[in-house]
């Protein structure tokens, strides 16, 4: 094919190419890698319930920090119809000591064992009714504060400091940016409220399973989807926009870049194409040809890249205070899919000039 043989005869301009497209879907993947992290610090707890839905207090609106239930809502709301099984569970966020000295805050979430609520234990055991001084911790709270199972963790909160046994270990994520912890739901309640009184809510929220349950209502809740509540996280609606502002952008500079390169290339070609138009090649003919040059120089440019955000990952989970940042497969497909798409929307330029090259005066600028 002309295309790949100018490729080949031309490596410096084409490599130069290369670099460029590989810079832009570098810096795109990173972007979307960024996202995609900040999902899973803002809520991935919350996303990893065993629930169908998600009861909140009607006055909350839909936010776990003014949530609050009382025991007699509690009920209510397990015998909601279409419900199959429910768990309370409390939020609470409170301040604990990392290794190198510094206080950062982790999410409390108070359940009760044998319940729905309860998260699966990766490593040691977990909470018995017993274990009021005993908490689950997230890995990355352990990662966090260099403890292991087994340690003593010093919480802070209300201007008390409380030690707590580490008891197992969970694989839960985050919750409100915060690195989940979870203890049983009597202890979340003296952490929270202190001594005990009368009026004291007895859960946040109500995990539920069951059919048909989002936009259920009744004296005193409401019940979302998760997905409802994942978007009502204080500032992830923000970032969402934040970050999705970011993809389009690079999407659109990406297209704009090597669209405009294949211009300049295709206006240097004039002569050359005017000469191919006159032996018989067709319009079609010549933009494939262009066509072929950005589709192999975006998929050489992906096939860096791609990797080169690999390592960026794994380089970045290393650091003390990870960046959040993370990677699915659906994350490298979608955007490769993307920006090869963008890539070929750019050769628009090429094309519209291609058609118009007269071969009688592209001929007669050669001369």
């Amino acid at each position: 094919m002309i295309g790949l043989l100018e490729i080949r005869r031309r490596k410096m301009q084409f490599a130069l190419i290369a670099l460029i497209v590989t810079l832009i879907s570098y810096l795109v993947l990173m972007i979307n890698g960024l996202g995609v992290g900040l999902n899973v610090l803002a809520g991935s707890a919350l996303q990893n319930f065993d629930a169908d839905a998600i009861a909140y207090s009607d006055g909350a609106s839909v936010s776990v920090i003014r949530s609050e239930l009382s025991q007699a809502t509690v009920d209510a709301i397990g015998k909601t119809p279409g419900v199959t099984d429910s768990a309370p569970i409390g939020y609470v966020s409170a301040n604990y000591r990392r290794a190198d000295g510094k206080v950062n805050s982790a999410a409390f979430l108070g359940y009760d064992p044998g319940t729905i609520g309860e998260p699966k234990v990766t490593e040691g055991r977990a909470l018995t009714a017993e274990d009021a001084g005993g908490l689950l911790a997230d890995k990355s709270f352990l990662k966090a504060t260099g403890l292991d199972v087994g340690d003593e963790v010093e919480i802070t909160f209300r201007l008390e400091r409380r030690a707590f046994t580490i008891v197992g270990e969970i694989d839960e994520g985050a919750f409100f940016f915060q690195p989940a912890v979870y203890v049983l739901r009597s202890t979340w309640d003296t952490l929270r409220y202190g001594a005990r009184g009368d009026e004291t809510p007895a859960a946040s929220i109500v995990l539920l399973k069951g059919k048909g349950l989002p936009g259920k209502t009744g004296a005193g809740f409401e019940v979302v989807n998760k997905r409802t509540a994942f978007a009502n996280i204080e500032g992830v609606s923000g970032q969402q926009s934040t970050v999705t502002s970011l993809r389009v952008f690079g999407y659109i500079i990406g297209a704009l870049v090597i669209g405009v390169f294949f211009y300049v290339l295709t206006l240097q070609k004039i002569p050359q194409i005017g000469v191919l138009k006159a032996i018989g090649a067709s319009n079609f003919f010549v933009f494939r040809q262009i066509l072929l040059q950005v589709v192999g120089i975006s998929a050489v440019g992906l096939a860096i890249s791609v990797p080169l955000a690999m390592v960026s990952d794994a380089a970045l989970r290393r650091l003390p205070d990870a960046v959040p940042i993370a990677f699915t497969t659906g994350t490298f497909v979608t955007t490769s899919a993307l920006l090869l798409l963008m890539a070929i929307v750019g050769t628009a330029f090429s094309g519209r000039q291609v058609v118009k090259v007269d071969p009688i005066i592209a001929l007669g600028q050669q001369q």
